[in-house]
């Protein structure tokens, strides 16, 4: 199944909660360093950036990789870092990830992928249905409307190996032997695009 596919007949797609989105489109993953960190974290609960300069992303830092369930999640909001599949929060490893958002989607980049308000998770919420979240139910979302890019190359902004879990809709790191937990039983399971993350 191509989540791309999927999500452009989506009912979703057309309740757009976000205002003014951006008219230029998804720019390669080979930003520089003065791009990326020239945009400001917010809240991912916070309301749409407004106008940034010409040639500017909004973007989110604070994404991390879960040690614990391998999921990406939000960890802005210390001391609370969500729920984890395998019980209490999360865990934040590796780098700070900054997710860009408000963006049109393209060949290379996915719109609807939101923040889960229940477990912090990054899910997929293009489908009629919204997944399994640990907190129970399905995922929640809240906030912005990620457009993540996916099948470039990475570089030493960028990380790979990033997918969708066709069981739970969270996004999950597929780069290890085994494939985290799955709050729907057992580990994730990869199916569609591989997204290319960009970090700090």
């Amino acid at each position: 199944m191509d989540i791309l596919r999927e999500s452009e007949n989506s009912p979703k797609r057309n309740e757009t909660e976000l205002s003014g989105r951006r008219t230029f489109l998804v720019r390669s993953l080979g930003v520089t360093a003065g791009l990326v960190g020239a945009t400001a974290a917010t809240g991912a609960l916070a309301t749409p950036a407004s106008a940034k300069p010409a040639g500017a992303q909004a973007t989110q830092t604070s994404w991390a990789f879960c040690s614990k369930c391998f999921v990406m999640h939000f960890w802005g909001y210390k001391p609370n870092y969500g729920v984890c599949p395998t019980g209490g929060g999360h865990t934040a490893q590796g780098f700070n990830f900054n997710l860009p958002h408000s963006l049109p989607e393209t060949s290379t980049a996915q719109a609807n992928w939101r923040f889960c308000q229940k477990c912090f998770s990054m899910f997929f919420w293009g489908y009629p249905t919204d997944g399994v979240c640990p907190a129970g139910g399905p995922h929640s979302a809240q906030g912005f409307n990620f457009t993540l890019p996916h099948d470039v190359p990475a570089n030493l902004y960028s990380q790979n190996n990033w997918r969708f879990c066709q069981k739970c809709y969270s996004m999950f790191f597929w780069g290890y032997p085994t494939d985290g937990v799955c709050k729907a039983g057992g580990a994730h399971s990869a199916q569609g695009f591989n997204f290319v993350l960009p970090h700090l």
